[in-house]
């Protein structure tokens, strides 16, 4: 993903999604509802009204849950690659990613992060600097992504095939893809206690969620998103993932319509390959 990026979150159903790994990471705006996150043994809430953020490349247990009076929804903002760099170049302090913060400087920070990126018209210079700002703000209160980690093979293939995920993957092409011999990849997914044909489902069933949550895209086109010709394979195979059907994400009991207005679909519901 060259630059950055904000969407909006919707969903209608308390679900416990487990193990999403994200190529990305995000910072999270609650707007309505909790999002409680979990790495490792370590645990965070996320409430609304207040910001956390979800490290990439690692392995989290992610539950939202819809308030009373509505469903679940938060903004999500994703750095580009390049800001993250440029600030780790200047030796910031990395945070720490099991904490949240409700402060009105840093959610100006990202409200006006988000409505420069909304804004085609922006700049460039002046879409990094207002994303810059939200990430110094953040560190300023001690919460960040926390230590860069060297990609392991299983998430360099995860970025491979999130690139192409309706293509007829199989393991010879991923295994070219990542420039290693076809034993090899078998061998160092196993330790990592997975399979070529575990993780290529993992990565469309986490796209197709996130999908699902920022879009409304029909559940049929989705699945052909992600590589499934038949919408009902990919709802069983869905509910196998997250215990959840795809049509539970977004239909619930009705809500009163008073939300925030920027709760909606998104430019580009594809740009991303999980959400949570």
């Amino acid at each position: 993903m060259p630059s950055s990026s904000t969407f909006q979150i919707r969903q209608s159903t308390t679900a416990l999604l487990r193990a999403l790994v994200s190529q990305f990471p995000a910072v999270v705006l609650v707007r309505e509802g909790t999002k409680r996150v979990q790495q490792g043994s370590r645990q965070v809430t996320i409430n609304t009204a207040s910001i956390g953020v979800l490290p990439a490349h690692v392995p989290l247990t992610i539950e939202n849950q819809p308030s009373s009076t509505g469903p679940y929804a938060a903004s999500l903002l994703i750095p580009a690659e390049s800001i993250l760099e440029s600030l780790r170049e200047e030796a910031l302090p990395e945070g720490d990613p099991c904490k949240t913060t409700n402060h009105d400087r840093t959610i100006g920070a990202f409200e006006r992060a988000a409505t420069a990126l909304d804004d085609p018209l922006t700049p460039d210079r002046i879409r990094n600097h207002a994303v810059r700002e939200v990430l110094l703000w953040l560190g300023e209160e001690g919460i960040g992504f926390g230590p860069a980690r060297p990609l392991s093979l299983a998430n360099r293939l995860r970025s491979a095939l999130s690139k192409d995920l309706d293509a007829p993957w199989r393991s010879p092409d991923a295994a070219r893809a990542l420039a290693v011999s076809e034993a090899t990849l078998r061998r160092r997914l196993a330790a990592d206690g997975t399979s070529f044909g575990d993780l290529l489902a993992d990565v469309r069933m986490s796209h197709a969620l996130g999908l699902l949550q920022s879009s409304d895209l029909a559940v049929n086109r989705i699945a052909l998103d992600v590589g499934y010709a038949s919408a009902s394979r990919f709802a069983i195979r869905f509910r196998a993932r997250f215990g959840i059907s795809p049509s539970a994400i977004r239909s619930a009991k009705p809500y009163p319509t008073a939300h925030n207005e920027r709760i909606g679909t998104v430019k580009d519901p594809t740009s991303t390959a999980s959400k949570g």
